[in-house]
């Protein structure tokens, strides 16, 4: 059955709703952090843990959520994704200290995953293939969109209010979602009854909390006998997913045989996860950068950070045109060398540094994203058959947010590897510095290596990217 083209234009409306929401309320929350961890006195790790834990759910229920929506149905998981992301987001803003705000955005996490987890699936399974690039042109203008104005919103409340108005400005539009989606969201088809995956889902949810926990406290608490063995009993039982994944074919939710013999499903997969590994931690450690050494307020930092979001919000739309026409590798792989680039361009930047020089790179990295998104989730979904549709969209997705998650845990284990402790401390938590030259110079050495070790990441990804075929 064709979908009317009143249907498909209520489906890209409500996924799009979605698509801004997410990254809005992840956005809102980078240019505020600084004003937050100050306000609640939170320590660095209570503080990188604000968007890690957000992303750290997503990450590990994308997979989960993906195959349960192939069985049950997309609608049920879309709209009750909702309801959990609205509570999670009030709960935020009347958290009273680090790790209470740090428990309430898992839960904001877990809502959002819920929403995201069949977002793709349901632009895919409604839009033909010839319209499905020009589909996800407009999700990810969504997208860019809700990561363009959080910064701005975030900005302007901290300037003139307090802070936690940034979780309750957005509690309107979670409820508005949920309601469009109960009355419109139409279920394409009842879904099999085959079995849930419940192994291979608690092995994968718990080898990826175990491997960025250990992380993230190991890079600045000190690499002792716990971290370590907390992150590689996390890479052991992430194995052991990918094995079981191998073994129970019927029952999995990562369908290993796509990454074996599926080179587009591969090469898109792996290039999405090294390019938010690559570049994602950029506006966490930008705000901090812009507002502890350079001394600007938290509008100007929006300001810079919004320059990144508002050249993707223009060139997405174009890149999904452009990829059903000539194909996503060269759009992609062309993407991922700007974004090498802009990171390269961040290395000479020092002390003073103005607004312009950040908002220049930032926009050349921001081209080279809208450039890789819509074409790459495009030619992601249309690899796979419609029956694993949720699966796909599950799996891009989790690179995705794994790719966000490795970035802010990896660029905290950089950093903190050439920059004393007691310096990140007073850099996050807004502490007096003894000598400000000197802790400034340290905290840019460590962003400099990270610049580096970035831009050779994204290097890599985009030779993956050109090693796809055309389409």
């Amino acid at each position: 059955m064709n979908p009317s083209k009143r249907y498909l234009w209520i489906v890209s409306f409500i996924t799009s709703f979605a698509a801004i929401l997410t990254p809005l309320d992840s956005t809102i929350v980078s240019v505020s952090l600084p004003v937050i961890s100050k306000s609640l006195n939170m320590s660095y790790v209570e503080t990188i843990w604000v968007p890690l834990g957000y992303l750290l759910a997503l990450t590990a229920l994308l997979l989960p959520l993906g195959k349960l929506s192939d069985i049950k149905g997309r609608k049920p998981l879309f709209t009750n994704g909702y309801l959990i992301f609205t509570i999670g987001t009030i709960m935020s803003g009347l958290s009273l200290n680090g790790i209470e705000l740090d428990f309430w955005r898992v839960i904001q996490g877990i809502g959002a995953s819920f929403i995201l987890a069949v977002g793709g699936a349901i632009i895919t399974e409604t839009y033909p293939a010839n319209m499905r690039g020009r589909a996800f042109g407009i999700w990810s203008f969504a997208v860019y969109l809700g990561t363009t104005i959080g910064p701005v919103i975030g900005g302007l409340i901290v300037s003139v209010t307090t802070w936690r108005y940034i979780f309750f400005v957005t509690v309107p539009l979670s409820l508005i979602g949920y309601i469009l989606s109960i009355i419109y969201l139409k279920e394409p088809k009842i879904r099999s009854n085959i079995k849930m995956d419940y192994v291979g889902s608690i092995l994968l949810i718990s080898g990826l909390l175990s491997i960025i926990y250990g992380i993230t406290f190991g890079s600045f608490i000190g690499w002792n006998s716990f971290s370590i063995f907390i992150s590689l009993v996390g890479l052991i039982i992430f194995g052991l997913f990918i094995l079981y994944e191998n073994y129970y074919k019927e029952l999995s939710i990562l369908d290993v045989s796509l990454l074996k013999n599926n080179i587009m499903f591969t090469a898109g997969n792996l290039a999405a996860l090294l390019n938010y590994t690559g570049y994602f931690y950029l506006s966490f450690f930008i705000s901090f950068y812009m507002q502890r050494i350079l001394n600007f307020s938290p509008l100007l930092t929006s300001l810079a950070l919004i320059s990144l979001s508002i050249s993707m919000v223009i060139i997405s739309p174009i890149s999904g045109w452009l990829s059903d026409i000539i194909g996503s590798r060269i759009l992609a792989t062309l993407g991922m060398i700007l974004i090498m680039i802009g990171l390269l361009l961040f290395i000479p930047l020092g002390t003073k540094a103005s607004v312009i020089d950040i908002s220049l790179r930032m926009i050349l990295i921001g081209i080279g994203m809208g450039l890789f998104s819509s074409p790459n989730t495009s030619a992601v979904m249309g690899s796979v058959s419609r029956d694993k549709l949720g699966v796909a969209s599950g799996t891009l997705n989790m690179m995705r947010f794994l790719g966000q998650s490795l970035s802010l845990a990896v660029a905290s284990l950089i950093v903190s590897s050439f920059v004393p402790h007691n310096i990140l401390s007073s850099i996050f938590t807004g502490l007096q510095i003894s000598s400000f030259e000197i802790s400034s110079e340290l905290f840019l050495l460590g962003l400099r290596r990270l610049y580096l070790i970035s831009s050779i990441i994204i290097g890599i990804g985009a030779i993956l990217s050109a090693l796809r075929n055309k389409k």
